[in-house]
């Protein structure tokens, strides 16, 4: 099995199960929660280079006057969106660069992060001043599906704070809208 697989069937194991459990619908990578006022949005992206994913986190008010949709999607169906087209979205911290690795992982001496491929692996010989700091395997996979579900922690409390605040303003918005002279 590759390492991707073996962190995806981690992920669906306990992250994506603990999401489902929270009431999102979906497949792995776009999940959402579809609420009266919002619909609540969870997106796992993968590094273009691979080896690597980050989550986001956030919401769409669809039937709001702060949609929180970019402008480029402002016309977009807000129940089949996903966090690309949001303007504010609450990012996970990873573990390495802000990204959570499925490679094994060295630290540089300048500070940046070199992860290895799979097919490198065998054949690699790191500088001896790399630190490495992440062996993959299926634990390495268990450690970093728990260290997001401390991170979701957060994450949810920023967006229960982010549709709070969201919520107020439209309501606002809404009671100006009321009481403002028509225009004939």
């Amino acid at each position: 099995m590759s390492n991707r697989e073996i962190m995806i069937n981690a992920l669906k194991k306990t992250v994506i199960k603990d999401i489902k459990d929270r009431g999102f619908t979906g497949t792995y990578p776009h999940f959402k929660k579809i609420l009266p006022d919002c619909v609540e949005l969870i997106d796992f992206q993968t590094n273009k280079y691979g080896g690597s994913f980050t989550i986001e986190v956030s919401a769409v008010f669809p039937n709001s006057k702060v949609t929180n949709l970019s402008d480029l999607t402002a016309t977009a169906d807000a129940n089949k969106v996903d966090v690309a087209y949001t303007n504010q979205r609450y990012r996970l911290d990873g573990m390495f660069d802000g990204w959570f690795y499925y490679r094994d992982v060295y630290k540089l001496p300048t500070g940046f992060y070199h992860d290895v491929s799979e097919k490198e692996a065998d054949s690699f010989c790191p500088p001896e001043d790399w630190k490495l700091l992440q062996i993959f395997d299926e634990k390495t996979a268990d450690d970093i599906c728990e260290e997001i579900s401390l991170q979701f922690e957060d994450a949810f409390k920023w967006l229960f704070k982010f549709e709070k605040k969201t919520g107020k303003k439209n309501k606002i918005i809404q009671l100006i809208d009321k009481y403002r002279p028509k225009k004939h």
